[in-house]
């Protein structure tokens, strides 16, 4: 069954390179495809990828990018990973096993967020969290079937939430879940920016506000975004 991996990328080649390594690394062999959509980079990404991954381009933005590169893929199963989180040994065979689950619409992975600095982020590393839609986002590489993703539409393609609604419209499809072993890695960079404590409860606020205080998803677009960002 073949597994096609989509990731979106702005600048980011040294990440990148490390994301689609580990998937390589980790599926030795076995039939998958990597398709890399770029936004607009200016650091040669498209002529700089390694090996044979598919290469297109796609106006900037994480949507935009990951239905783009959802068209032009071929596997059954599609798994969504961003370009700074890396994939684990063992991944594909967890994704299979997943989704050939009864009632089983999709879901993502549990993250390890490196480098990892202070007890806190520690702590929350040996965490596992529910599979509740409103908490599976896209640093925990998304995943379902191509004609799951096909029914509910993709991805709005809005700047930011995308991966909240992707997880509510597959909520509505099915059951969704969480695969605790093995654990995508991903990127602290933001943590470290702002502070554990302050970026947690941003990612909470954000949620919240999205959801339950009627911000559009430009609000919370400028507000959380750094002012060093500049990945999609």
């Amino acid at each position: 069954m073949q597994i096609s991996i989509v990731t979106g990328t702005y600048n980011r080649l040294p990440l990148l390179k490390r994301m689609v390594a580990s998937a390589r690394e980790s599926a030795i062999d076995l039939v998958y495809e990597i398709v890399v959509v770029d936004g607009g980079s200016s650091d040669g990404t498209l002529d700089r990828v390694p090996g044979d991954a598919k290469r297109i381009r796609a106006p900037r933005g994480r949507a935009t990018q990951m239905n783009a590169g959802a068209r032009v893929s071929h596997g059954e199963l599609l798994v969504f990973c961003h370009a700074d989180s890396q994939l684990p040994a063992g991944w594909r065979e967890a994704v299979i096993e997943a989704l050939s689950q009864p009632g089983v619409s999709g879901g993502a992975f549990q993250t390890l967020i490196l480098p990892a600095r202070g007890n806190l982020m520690h702590i929350r590393n040996r965490m596992r969290f529910p599979a509740t839609w409103w908490r599976m986002y896209g640093d925990q590489a998304q995943f379902m079937t191509r004609a799951t993703f096909e029914r509910v539409g993709g991805f709005p393609e809005i700047p930011l939430m995308e991966d909240v609604e992707m997880s509510r419209a597959l909520h509505q499809e099915g059951r969704l879940l969480k695969i605790n072993d093995p654990r995508v890695v991903t990127s602290s960079r933001r943590f470290l920016e702002r502070g554990f404590l302050r970026q947690s409860l941003l990612n909470l606020w954000s949620v919240f506000r999205y959801l339950c205080l009627g911000a559009t998803p430009e609000e919370i677009a400028r507000v959380y975004r750094s002012s060093r960002e500049e990945a999609v």
